[in-house]
C-alpha cells in the first residue's frame, strides 16, 4: 500500500467515515484500513533490525487486529451479527491494550510481563491506578468519546445476555412471534452493518496510527526502561 506524496490529499479511507458514506465505500475503506495495520510493521523494519519486547508487543497487536478485522468482514458477509458485533468489542479491546503500553512507567518491563502471562487489568499505570477496562476506556475516550457508546453497546454481546434472547425471538410482518435458531440473520443484509463497519474501520485507523507511533518511539533499544534482546 502506497502512502500519498507530500502535497497529495490523504486517501478517503484514511479518515473516519460518516453516515453519508455508501456501503461500498465503507466496505472498501474497512479492507484498506485492515491491510494498513501489518504494513505498519513492515515499514518499521526497513531501516532497523534491533528487537525489543516492545516490538513483540506491537506484532501481537497487529496480528490480533488484522485477524479480528478479517473475521468481522466474514461475519458481515454471512449476516452473522451475533458473531460480528462481539468482534467490534474485541477490536476496541485491542486498541485499549495497545494504549496501555503508553500509560505505564516502564513499557519494556510491561511488555515482558504481558508476554510472560501477566494480566493487564492487574497492572498499574503511571498514575498508580490499575488498568481495568474502565480505566483504559476513560483514558482513551478522553479524545475518542464515541468509544464509550461502542463499549456499552457491544459488551452485551460478549457474555450471554438479553440481546441474544431478543435475536432468537422475532416478530414477523404479521406481528406473530417467530423463533430464529441458527447462525444467520434472516432479517438483515450486509448493508444493515453499515454502522458497525464504520466503527471497525475507525478502530483500525486508531490502531494503525498508534502502532506507527509505538514502533517509532517505544521500540528502540536505547529508550529508557529496558535493553534490546537482539542486536
Amino acid at each position: 500500500m502506497t502512502e500519498p506524496n507530500e502535497g497529495e490529499a490523504e486517501p478517503s479511507w484514511r479518515v473516519p467515515l460518516d453516515t453519508s458514506a455508501s456501503f461500498e465505500d465503507v466496505a472498501a475503506a474497512l479492507l484498506a484500513s485492515e491491510i494498513a495495520i501489518p504494513q505498519a510493521i513492515v515499514d518499521a523494519y526497513r531501516d532497523r533490525s534491533d528487537i525489543t519486547h516492545a516490538d513483540f508487543y506491537a506484532m501481537g497487536i497487529a496480528r490480533r487486529a488484522t485477524a479480528l478485522s478479517s473475521g468481522f468482514r466474514s461475519m458481515v458477509e454471512r449476516r452473522n451479527s451475533l458473531c460480528a458485533l462481539p468482534i467490534v468489542r474485541m477490536q476496541l479491546d485491542t486498541a485499549l491494550r495497545l494504549y496501555a503500553g503508553f500509560f505505564v512507567s516502564d513499557h519494556l518491563a510491561f511488555c515482558d510481563a504481558v508476554m510472560r502471562g501477566a494480566r493487564i487489568n492487574k497492572m498499574k499505570a503511571d498514575d498508580g491506578k490499575k488498568m481495568l477496562d474502565t480505566y483504559l476506556l476513560e483514558r482513551v475516550a478522553a479524545t475518542n468519546p464515541w468509544m464509550r457508546d461502542v463499549y456499552d453497546l457491544t459488551s452485551g454481546y460478549i457474555h450471554f445476555s438479553g440481546k441474544h434472547i431478543v435475536e432468537a425471538i422475532k416478530k414477523d410482518d404479521a406481528g406473530d412471534l417467530k423463533m430464529v435458531i441458527g447462525p444467520n440473520d434472516y432479517d438483515r443484509e450486509p448493508i444493515h452493518f453499515h454502522e458497525p463497519m464504520r466503527c471497525m474501520h475507525h478502530l483500525n485507523l486508531i490502531i494503525e496510527c498508534a502502532l506507527r507511533d509505538w514502533l517509532a518511539r517505544m521500540c528502540l533499544p536505547q529508550v529508557q526502561g529496558g535493553q534490546a534482546i537482539s542486536e
